[in-house]
């Protein structure tokens, strides 16, 4: 899914369009929101992880 999809489902979804969303519309971008954020959240972990390992290294380094 591109970023113009994803754009356009949430302008939908949020009633500025023609038309309100329905339930189902906004289930999906719901759902599409809740793995961006998952997808954003694992590699935030992955980011603080490698960090950690980088301090704990250079405090290793420091200390010898």
């Amino acid at each position: 899914m591109n970023t113009e999809t994803i754009r356009a489902r949430l302008h939908d979804a949020m009633h500025h369009s023609h038309r309100n969303a329905t339930e189902e519309e906004l289930a999906e971008v719901g759902a599409l929101v809740l793995t961006v954020v998952a997808a954003v959240t694992a590699e935030l972990a992955e980011v603080i992880a490698e960090l950690s390992a980088r301090v704990t290294a250079l405090e290793s380094a420091a200390g010898a």
